[in-house]
């Protein structure tokens, strides 16, 4: 058998391994979009009429059902610290389905899509900061020793966001890469300041955990004083100066 018989077999052999594992795929596809249309006919008509507000138009349905569920959970939450409610879990649940369910019906399309810019612009402030926030995290705990290091990082950070600026058509895209740019310039400009305060944080929360650790070995010290030997009267004066010990970690505790 000659390379050119070899590579057709080879082809061949190849394609037939090939075709079912893409067939099965596209019936996989097919199928998952039969699954999903025959829920969304099924669910569509009753939440519309729960849900779609003006006439039954199931306007934005789904971020309608989206924000019954936020409601429902918050209110339920809340409801559950009132004492009327502990023996009426029945009531709990009719209250807070009702509520949100009241709210959300009746809510026009200008109310709603204000809550919805509203939780876009802060899901973009979140995913906007969040590379910064990475960033800076990453600089301290690599470079935490080395001063020079974090300055050459916030220098590359501020020419990379000054690039995505300069080069930017959109404004609104422009201005956040301008903010971030300006914030990073501030940080690089107060890096020592910085590093000096997230150095002392770390001193006081040391600090406190060990307070903690003998205040929790005082607890230990008067719970036992009870089955010791002593007198009674040596106890009390252990007691006593254990007592004043705790009393003087926890005043240092509330300054750290």
């Amino acid at each position: 058998m000659n390379k050119k018989s070899l590579g057709v077999l080879v082809g061949s052999l190849i394609m037939s391994l090939l075709v079912p594992v893409v067939s099965a795929q596209i019936d996989l596809r097919q199928g998952g979009e039969q699954i999903i249309e025959l829920v969304v006919d099924l669910f569509e008509p009753f939440f519309q009429v729960l849900l779609g507000g003006e006439d039954y138009t199931g306007l934005l349905l789904f971020e309608r059902f989206l924000v019954f569920i936020l409601l429902l959970s918050v209110i339920s939450l809340a409801l559950r610290n009132i004492e009327i409610f502990d023996d009426n879990r029945a009531i709990l649940w009719i209250v807070s389905v009702i509520v949100p369910l009241a709210a959300v019906r009746f809510i026009n399309f200008a109310w709603l899509n204000t809550i919805l810019i509203s939780y876009q612009v802060l899901g973009i402030a979140i995913a906007g900061i969040l590379p910064f926030v990475i960033f800076f995290f990453f600089l301290h705990g690599v470079a935490k020793e080395n001063p020079t290091i974090r300055k050459i990082g916030w220098i590359f950070f501020i020419i990379l966001y000054f690039g995505l600026w300069a080069t930017n058509d959109a404004a609104n895209y422009a201005q956040i890469y301008f903010w971030t740019m300006l914030i990073a310039l501030i940080f690089l400009i107060a890096d020592g300041s910085i590093h000096k305060f997230l150095e002392g944080q770390k001193w006081k929360e040391s600090e406190k955990s060990g307070i903690r650790g003998r205040i929790a070995q005082i607890d230990k010290e008067i719970a036992n004083m009870d089955k010791s030997s002593l007198p009674q009267r040596e106890k009390d004066r252990e007691i006593k100066r254990l007592m004043k010990e705790r009393k003087n970690a926890l005043k240092r505790l509330a300054r750290v």
